[in-house]
């Protein structure tokens, strides 16, 4: 009997006992309490009812003060009560609806309409039961939604301007993460009064933790951006710095460049990163191949080799991410490294501003819509000589 739904009949009066034990007995285990204090004590014990029916006048403790008993207590107030009344009285009917009662029978009782009344709500307290885990889910995953959408949108704000020119230099990037918060990083600044540093990241992992880690990324090479007298040699003090506090064994690979603006003399390294692309008006670009070191946060004392070269005028270099060249379409097709490539040729794009608009649309037009699997980061860089007086 125990498998059946526990019903508890709360009246001081044996025969209105009986005559509802007659109606339910067969359907519903029943249990019976004479008295409030021991409904309470019965509704508290274990395997507690799943419904009570109550009677509303009771020696000492009414039906009423009953009810509000076991709904001000949490180990009760989740039992759907129905009261069971000789008061008609719409009036009365209302104040037990208030205090939490689920609905009302009056006397005398009708067999038909008390089993409807016990069998619905005893479906609906159900239902409630089966809704409660997935609504408890489901707002959980609505309240870590607007977090991480908060997350997100901070560590936007934290990221440089996606458009920069100075001192001859135009720099444009693009940054689509797959999730709320990504972990790719593109950073621009000058070291000194002629050297612009720009650089493009990877963390490994995604989600909250590459973020995070990411932060810590920026912050180091912030501080160590302005010590550095090379490429190369930013790439050795950024890998000391993660290494030495990277409790949580991530990495990221990282390329990186130092333009002098007065000259367009170049230098570029890069930790476990693509090879940077240089794209020239009418061409499919120059992958420029140069050895690079490993990712950065992985060991202490790597070597980061430096590639040196001079930017031309007319000339632009494209830094990107794994997210670019991996992206899928429907099909399961990937961009690669040969659209890539190729996706600039005879575009027409004169400035870093018209070539990510150039890729960008290549690469909407290709994944047609599929569900990105990484963040998609690129930059685009282009210098001019300064203007000399004569």
């Amino acid at each position: 009997m125990t498998d059946k739904p526990r019903v508890l009949i709360v009246d001081d009066t044996p025969e209105n006992i009986r005559l509802m034990m007659g109606i339910l007995g067969k359907i519903y285990h029943l249990q019976a309490a004479t008295s409030g204090l021991k409904a309470i004590e019965m509704a508290e014990t274990a395997p507690q009812p799943d419904l009570i029916l109550l009677d509303v006048v009771m020696p000492g403790m009414d039906g009423y003060t009953i009810c509000q008993k076991l709904q001000d207590s949490e180990k009760t107030k989740h039992i759907p009560i129905i009261f069971v009344s000789g008061l008609d009285e719409t009036s009365e009917q209302t104040k037990g609806l208030r205090l939490g009662a689920v609905d009302f029978i009056s006397k005398p009782f009708r067999a038909e309409l008390v089993r409807a009344r016990v069998s619905n709500h005893l479906e609906l307290k159900r239902h409630r039961e089966a809704l409660g885990p997935l609504l408890e889910a489901r707002q959980q995953a609505l309240r870590v939604s607007m977090e991480l959408d908060v997350a997100g949108r901070l560590q936007k704000a934290m990221l440089p301007h996606s458009r920069f020119a100075s001192r001859g230099c135009r720099l444009n990037s693009y940054l689509s993460p797959a999730r709320a918060v990504g972990g790719d990083l593109f950073e621009h600044f000058f070291v000194d009064e002629h050297r612009l540093l720009f650089a493009l990241g990877d963390v490994s992992d995604k989600g909250m933790a590459a973020a995070l880690f990411l932060v810590q990324v920026r912050t180091l090479l912030r501080s160590v951006g302005r010590k550095a007298l090379s490429s190369a040699h930013l790439l050795e003090l950024l890998n000391e710095e993660i290494y030495a506090d990277n409790q949580a064994c991530m990495f990221v690979t990282f390329v990186c460049g130092l333009l002098h603006t007065a000259t367009g003399e170049l230098s570029l390294a890069r930790g476990g990163h693509e090879h940077p692309l240089l794209f020239a008006s009418g061409n499919r670009g120059e992958v420029l191949e140069f050895e690079g070191g490993p990712a950065l946060g992985l060991r202490s004392g790597c070597h980061f080799p430096s590639y040196q070269t001079w930017l031309q005028p007319g000339q632009m270099l494209l830094f990107y991410t794994d997210g670019v060249t991996e992206a899928a379409n429907p099909q399961g097709e990937i961009f690669g490294a040969e659209r890539l490539a190729a996706s600039l040729a005879f575009s027409g794009a004169r400035s870093p501003e018209q070539a990510v608009e150039v890729l960008r649309s290549r690469l909407n037009e290709f994944v047609a819509g599929a569900e990105p699997a990484d963040d998609i980061t690129f930059l685009f860089l282009d210098w001019s000589p300064p203007h000399t007086p004569t």
